[in-house]
């Protein structure tokens, strides 16, 4: 195995494109659960997607053309509308960590179908690139995707992973909310 084959098949890239996979077919499939369910998934696959993306080797590109894109406009709106619709009113969150906070008098609101949907773009046209089982593809995919996790989704996914615990943990779902006013009664 020569050394870039060594990084494309490595444990560290094998378990990363795992991930990334699950991640990307939970997030195509997101209309399939409610907002409990899917928060409660996404609070174990962010984290996960957060360190093996860390674990990502680094090299130089083979190729110094660019990566296809698999990702179209079209399908990411229709999966950060599918987003929109599971989280509701819930999907807007107040984001802290955004560089043009300090300039800013008004809270910046982010929202985390737009955030969950960022992620899937960058997450799914590396995993579409990976399948295409070209070496060299393949090789300098696994170098965008430390790249732009590193510039981009990182912490995008950082911030929405806040929000979600909030949402999660905070913020009580549709159901349970009737049924504490039940409870109240007593």
């Amino acid at each position: 195995m020569t050394e870039k084959e060594d990084i494309v098949f490595s444990r560290n890239t094998v378990e990363f494109v795992t991930v990334a996979a699950e991640y990307c077919a939970f997030i195509e499939r997101a209309n399939e659960h409610n907002r409990k369910e899917f928060t409660d998934t996404m609070l174990k696959l962010l984290p996960l997607l957060y360190i093996k993306a860390q674990m990502l080797p680094e090299d130089e590109p083979i190729s110094e053309d660019g990566l296809e894109i698999f990702v179209t406009e079209d399908s990411y709106e229709i999966i950060r509308l599918n987003l929109l619709d599971l989280f509701g009113e819930a999907d807007a969150y107040l984001d802290v960590f955004v560089a043009d906070m300090k300039y800013s008098d008004t809270p910046i609101t982010k929202s985390i179908s737009e955030d969950l949907a960022d992620i899937y773009q960058d997450v799914k046209n590396f995993v579409t690139q990976f399948q295409l089982g070209i070496n060299e593809t393949m090789h300098d995919a696994i170098l965008e995707c430390r790249e732009h996790f590193r510039l981009y989704w990182g912490q995008t996914l950082v911030n929405t992973l806040r929000a979600l615990h909030d949402l999660h943990y905070n913020i009580p779902d549709e159901e349970e909310e009737g049924n504490q006013h039940d409870h109240e009664d007593f």
